[in-house]
């Protein structure tokens, strides 16, 4: 109700102001008649509300992700993949049994592959649907404990590509990619993985616009869910900028 109080306001000034200018000496126009003046013209074009909304909730968004950039994109803890001075920063939350994550893993190998010196990817684990799956927080911490023995991308992408996981697979996955099984039972009985991962819930609740995963970042700008062609889009955009 907020935001539509201020996008009205907002157009019911500009309009008033048009009006008064276009009805002759602002002393003589009544309050009725602008009023009606502003109802008219936005009754006739209600798309002026509906893209002051989108334009209000848009610039929100992008407020909130300034306000926790530096957590967003410098987190040492986070897995990353490319030069730390790349051009384009891309950041991805997800989680391992999100099919909307499964379908845009493609564009994030491609993206590794074609652009190994001009993108960063910034791997954000977001097990949200823990507890309807009961395996997001234990894979995306064993994707972190195999990080640790720099078997993280081989396990993110194998995770990716299972489509029914249980831990038992999971754990399989983490032992082809080489894994040592001893270091790796051991690093997932680390607190601090389990804080890293309560940090990153954290976070996303923090921001707005991501409501599910996937959620990427294109340097500033951002997409909301497995969108590859509006993320090559505003990659695009980044390179040439």
């Amino acid at each position: 109700m907020k935001r539509f109080l201020i996008a009205v306001s907002a157009t019911a000034m500009a309009f008033s102001l048009s009006a008064c200018a276009q009805a002759g000496p602002g002393p003589d126009m009544k309050e009725a008649d602008v009023e009606r003046i502003i109802k008219d013209y936005l009754m006739e074009n209600p798309e002026i509300i509906r893209d002051a909304l989108i334009e209000l909730d848009e610039r929100q968004d992008r407020e909130a992700i300034a306000a926790v950039s530096n957590q967003i994109f410098n987190d040492p803890r986070d897995i990353s993949v490319g030069p730390d001075d790349a051009k384009v920063t891309v950041v991805e939350f997800f989680d391992y049994n999100c099919g909307f994550c499964k379908n845009s893993t493609q564009w994030v190998e491609d993206l590794l592959e074609d652009y190994p010196d001009d993108v960063r990817v910034v791997f954000k684990e977001l097990p949200i649907l823990d507890s309807r799956s009961k395996t997001s927080r234990y894979a995306a911490k064993a994707a972190l404990a195999a990080g640790r023995q720099d078997k993280y991308t081989e396990v993110h992408f194998a995770l990716m590509d299972q489509r029914s996981l249980t831990q038992e697979r999971i754990r399989q996955v983490v032992k082809d990619s080489g894994a040592d099984m001893k270091k790796f039972e051991a690093d997932m009985k680390d607190v601090a993985l389990d804080r890293q991962i309560e940090d990153t819930l954290l976070l996303s609740s923090r921001i707005p616009a991501l409501t599910g995963t996937p959620f990427f970042l294109v340097n500033n700008d951002f997409v909301a869910g497995a969108n590859t062609n509006r993320l090559d889009e505003l990659l695009a955009k980044a390179l040439e900028s």
